[in-house]
């Protein structure tokens, strides 16, 4: 009997061999994506993706699809911005995700609501593209300068009247005669005039019409924050030096203790503590809230940007291998765990899984407030040198404001007019340049 059985099972187990050994080998395929570097989709995901896929290979074109011109080829589709994402979807050039979704079992309900919203289609609802990643702001600020001038600590879900308000609460100089700024924010050139055009912008506010181009900030609304924002400049409440134009790149003033508040990317949550190690300087006990919100928004945000999104063209013979690239880039939590340091540089996981405190720092606000249902930012309906010829312009007249040469008043009446001639100026300009 013994033998019996012994006999039957070597059967079973050479049959079980056999087979293995002729289950049929997967076609190899070549996959196309659009991508702006080889080396670094290779260097993120391509060589890890093969190792895995070893019958899949992957070629990356040169394909900018934010030209209107360009005609999509590549099987998978890279796109950096979610205007040209919206275009796309429009002009059916992607795959509607919806079906596959479901069919797939993917874990979409594990992804932050700032990256789902943001791809779900103003059309239909639906998505026809997934994003490994999302860029988001939040107010970070030094505990101890706070506490060493009795100011209250920064709360979630505070207005920009609020921010600048406790801005104006610090002296000019701290104890060792060093300047000292209440707050910094996240622009670089063009500081006043371009805080103005943001907290507008917050307020669901537009001082350009984007369809004929008129110029409109004559209302007490934008009055309001014209004189809040030069009233903090005046007293020297917020940091106002434009970068270096040699290039020389300084340690944010927050790292350095110049600043009590700054508004930063995610990144700089991550580098309190190299910062302090490099230099040798005392550990800064920070913390963070919300950025600054609308009065009648407390709950939304638009500082939230998704740069890194991937579709499935509706026209690949590929699908199948189109998706498990797709798959791997947003969701292959093995890699996203292994490399999640390099992938920082691309933004915070949009799986809120992966998203870790730093330093025992809860990251929540840098994810906790809704995105805003539509974008109110400028440059995503007007050509940028458009919005930046009129901030220069905007720039200039409201220094004489700040030097208390004119009032609030006048400086919104010649930014209005000088404001407009320049818009009309570039218009112009642009319009009369050769197409590429």
């Amino acid at each position: 009997m013994l033998r019996k059985w012994t006999i039957i099972f070597l059967s079973i187990s050479l049959l079980m061999a056999s087979g293995c050994s002729i289950r049929p080998m997967k076609e190899p395929v070549t996959i196309t994506i659009n991508f702006p570097s080889e080396k670094l989709f290779y260097q993120m995901y391509g060589h890890d993706f093969e190792d895995k896929y070893s019958h899949i290979k992957i070629q990356v074109i040169n394909e900018d699809l934010g030209d209107k011109s360009t005609v999509p080829s590549a099987d998978v589709l890279f796109m950096d911005q979610v205007t040209v994402y919206n275009r796309l979807v429009e002009e059916g050039k992607l795959l509607n995700l919806e079906q596959k979704l479901r069919d797939k079992k993917y874990p979409i309900s594990e992804f932050s609501p700032v990256v789902v919203n943001a791809l779900r289609s103003e059309a239909d609802g639906h998505l026809y593209a997934l994003s490994p990643s999302f860029i988001s702001h939040a107010l970070y600020y030094n505990r101890d300068l706070l506490r060493q001038y009795g100011i209250p600590l920064p709360q979630n879900r505070m207005t920009w009247e609020e921010v600048l308000a406790l801005a104006k609460r610090f002296p000019e100089q701290n104890a060792d005669g060093e300047t000292l700024y209440g707050f910094k924010s996240n622009y670089y050139i063009n500081i006043p005039f371009s805080m103005i055009l943001r907290i507008g912008q917050t307020e669901g506010l537009n001082f350009v019409d984007a369809r004929t181009l008129q110029v409109n900030m004559d209302s007490a609304a934008w009055h309001s924050i014209f004189q809040m924002v030069v009233e903090a400049f005046r007293d020297k409440a917020v940091y106002d030096k434009d970068d270096d134009p040699t290039g020389e790149i300084e340690p944010a003033p927050i790292l350095t203790g110049h600043a009590a508040m700054e508004i930063q990317s995610y990144t700089i949550a991550y580098n309190f503590e190299n910062y302090g190690r490099f230099i040798g300087a005392k550990p800064i006990h920070w913390d963070m809230v919300t950025v600054p919100v609308g009065s009648r928004s407390r709950g939304q945000s638009d500082y939230y940007e998704v740069q890194e999104i991937y579709g499935i063209s509706s026209q690949t013979q590929h699908e199948e291998e189109a998706w498990e690239l797709l798959n791997f880039i947003t969701n292959d939590t093995q890699k996203m765990t292994k490399n999640q340091q390099d992938q920082l540089s691309m933004g915070l996981p949009a799986r809120m899984d992966l998203i870790k405190a730093v330093q025992g720092h809860d990251l929540s606000p840098l994810y906790e407030l809704e995105p805003v249902t539509k974008s109110n930012n400028p440059y995503d309906y007007i050509h940028h040198e458009i919005i930046n010829a009129f901030k220069e312009v905007g720039q200039n007249v409201i220094e004489g404001a700040i030097e208390n040469k004119i009032t609030v008043d006048e400086a919104i009446e010649r930014i209005e007019t000088e404001g407009q001639a320049a818009i009309d100026e570039m218009k112009l300009k642009l319009e009369q340049m050769p197409d590429e």
